[in-house]
């Protein structure tokens, strides 16, 4: 059972554990001496980090024989880990929460929740044109 977890979540693990580093790591080892200086990098950061985090979370979920709304409670998964995140970044020294960041991830994860229906439709017409050709 656990290998097939690993084997069906690995990609939303890998992105899982790149959050946590991305998210506990000092800022100045991402971005040595301030070279982006784009305002609200930090924010689209998070926005994008959880829109591919939910967005592949959904489509790996959707493998499994599970009904839709347990998909939907799956997402919860980025909503606390976001929370948890930020929470955790309140004990560090060189990262500090924000409320702005939960909001890009929020913001990221509805984005990703959008994306995966998109990827899903797409994946669907170019199956049922592979099958109309066969």
């Amino acid at each position: 059972m656990v290998y097939l977890f690993i084997k069906q979540y690995y990609k939303s693990t890998i992105i899982g554990l790149l959050i946590l580093w991305l998210s506990l790591s000092g800022s100045k080892s991402l971005i040595p001496g301030r070279m982006l200086n784009i305002p609200y990098l930090d924010k689209m950061g998070h926005f994008v980090m959880y829109m591919f985090f939910s967005a592949i979370l959904l489509l790996d979920s959707c493998r499994w024989q599970t009904s839709r709304n347990l998909r939907y409670i799956i997402l919860l998964i980025p909503l606390f880990f976001g929370a948890l995140m930020e929470i955790l970044q309140m004990t560090t020294t060189t990262r500090k929460a924000e409320c702005m960041d939960m909001a890009a991830n929020i913001g990221g994860i509805v984005a990703g929740i959008l994306l995966a229906h998109i990827a899903l439709k797409i994946l669907e017409r170019f199956r049922s044109s592979q099958t109309d050709h066969s």
